[in-house]
């Protein structure tokens, strides 16, 4: 009878150990894809801190825009024929709703097509966002080196580009003093 509470005490022991090891190597992978998505943007935009491309674009609105206009400013890139891009509207949508409009942070949205195949994603970006809808080697592609879809970045009041990411929510929060 010892032999078995010993057995079964060992047993315990080694199951504990196993699931400390499992949470260790769950936390490990989780960092891992944390990083991996962080790299993601890389290549895919001009690198985080550069000093962002002056532009002048007409949006969808007949409103024109320049880099100097917007001030701080999310920015984000799409491609209608892209699924990452479907997945990640509505998080690009919900990080402008609520937090870009909220301290005047200004947003502008790129969709690369034509304004047929654009339609669905300029139709939920037109609450939050400045949209421009140009040609994969439309000007802003071609200033901001997009390379693919989606990307998403951060330009300071100063112009330079701070942040950029795969993942919107991956951005920094705004400043409160933005105006």
């Amino acid at each position: 009878m010892p032999f078995l509470v010993a057995a079964v005490a060992l047993i315990a022991v080694l199951c504990l150990l196993n699931l400390l090891l499992t949470f260790g190597v769950i936390r490990k992978l989780r960092a891992q894809a944390e990083q991996k998505a962080d790299s993601v943007a890389e290549g895919l935009i001009i690198p985080a801190g550069s000093p962002a491309p002056p532009f002048s674009v007409v949006t969808t609105a007949g409103e024109r825009v320049t880099r100097e206009s917007l001030g701080e400013t999310m920015l984000g890139f799409f491609s209608p024929d892209c699924r990452a891009c479907k997945e990640r509207l509505p998080l690009f949508v919900e990080q402008a709703r609520t937090t870009a409009r909220e301290t005047g942070r200004s947003v502008l949205a790129v969709v690369h097509g034509t304004e047929e195949e654009a339609r669905e994603q300029v139709a939920a970006l037109s609450e939050v966002a400045h949209i421009v809808v140009e040609p994969g080697d439309g000007p802003l592609g071609e200033a901001f080196d997009i390379t693919g879809y989606p990307v998403f970045g951060l330009i300071t009041r100063d112009g330079t580009l701070a942040a950029t990411a795969f993942d919107p929510a991956r951005l920094p929060a705004p400043s409160k003093t933005t105006v």
